[in-house]
């Protein structure tokens, strides 16, 4: 009976969404298609032979939709810990010296025989290739980079590798990195541009009015961790954005989840045996989420195709105005520094201050003591 209630459930997403703008396609959002990308390689962890699959069956979907690869082949391979991994990477070419790159990593948590990272980060990976597919004829003001990045979940090292070997002529005229990670499991949609008001982030923002996407501010903390220099206490940090923010690039990052009460995914559920990296199934995820788990997924489609086709997207997101330095360690370990310099300065300060207001008093009626005695004395 669960099986018959998933399958319309998924069914009655996709009727939802096809029937929006540029929606889902059975193609690449129905239970076909995701079902086939985690039940071919469940476990995709960084260097793996699942990891490796995983990247052929990318490549195959890519040439399916007639996206040509970046460079001469679609895969760039680089090496981790004495593992091998690789990157994915898809081009839209307009003949335009602007890009925008749509960012979503493939390989994944694989815990308990039973966890194939359906949510993280397959809805990311199955999103990304539905929003190509929108994009394949359309002759737009910039170029789309499609890039599928290996290694994540160990350090964010595919998105490193990508920036650190990408062309300076595109690298310098990348005018927004979309980045889709974990959009499935959760009671709502978030996404996050930076912390410090930009009008890039504005213009999102303005769109962002239109749906059920909740922005994320700057104050939601998610671990220490600590890499790369860069504050990684920001959830809104926590992915391959990252990577792009320290370059001082436009970003744009979603995910699902409920923060309401501090948590990602599976840990919003009262059964603790529902965690997230350890049961990240489709069919935990149609369990708990039902339809909410798919719909997020198109609701991210819609916005990212919508905000890409307006009128004055390409000049709205070519003004660069993060300041990398806003966000990283030693920065912020400056302003602790200062605050607590200052704050003991102020404290010496104020006692100093108040000792030499208290001296005077003191020194008069030491003073009008030794007058009378002398009187004593001369009496006397």
């Amino acid at each position: 009976m669960k099986k018959i209630i998933a399958v319309f459930l998924i069914v009655f997403a996709c009727i939802l969404t096809i029937s929006g703008s540029l929606g889902f396609t059975a193609l690449s959002f129905c239970e076909e298609e995701i079902n086939s990308f985690v039940t071919e390689n469940g476990n995709r962890t960084a260097g793996s032979e699942g990891e490796k699959q995983s990247a052929n069956y990318i490549e195959e979907r890519l040439t399916a939709l007639n996206i040509a690869p970046l460079y001469e082949s679609y895969q760039q391979s680089f090496e981790y810990n004495d593992l091998t991994s690789q990157n994915v990477l898809g081009l839209v070419d307009n003949g335009s010296t602007s890009y925008v790159v749509i960012g979503a990593h493939y390989d994944n948590i694989y815990k308990l025989d039973e966890s194939v990272g359906a949510n993280d980060n397959a809805s990311g990976v199955v999103t990304s290739l539905n929003i190509a597919s929108n994009f394949v004829s359309k002759n737009l003001d910039y170029n789309i980079i499609f890039a599928y990045f290996g290694a994540e979940e160990v350090g964010l090292v595919g998105s490193e590798y990508f920036l650190n070997n990408l062309d300076e002529n595109i690298l310098k005229n990348i005018i927004l990195y979309i980045n889709l990670d974990s959009i499935g499991a959760g009671d709502y949609l978030y996404y996050y541009t930076y912390d410090a008001p930009t009008s890039y982030g504005n213009f999102i923002d303005n769109y962002a009015s239109d749906y059920s996407i909740t922005k994320l501010g700057s104050k939601r903390l998610f671990s220490n961790r600590t890499t790369q220099g860069i504050n990684y206490n920001h959830i809104g940090l926590n992915s391959d954005n990252a990577n792009f923010i320290r370059r001082g690039i436009n970003s744009l990052t979603f995910f699902a989840g409920n923060l309401d009460v501090a948590r990602l995914g599976f840990h919003e559920t009262q059964d603790h045996n529902k965690i997230m990296h350890n049961t990240d199934s489709i069919e935990t995820n149609v369990e708990v989420f039902g339809e909410r788990f798919y719909i997020n997924m198109a609701t991210v489609n819609n916005f990212v195709t919508d905000l890409m086709l307006s009128e004055s997207f390409a000049s709205e997101m070519s003004v660069r105005e993060i300041n990398p330095t806003l966000l990283t360690d030693w920065f912020l370990k400056i302003i602790a520094i200062i605050f607590v310099a200052v704050l003991a300065l102020g404290t010496f300060l104020f006692f100093k201050f108040k000792g030499k207001k208290q001296n005077p008093n003191r020194q008069l009626k030491r003073s009008k003591i030794s007058v009378k005695e002398q009187k004593e004395i001369a009496e006397k």
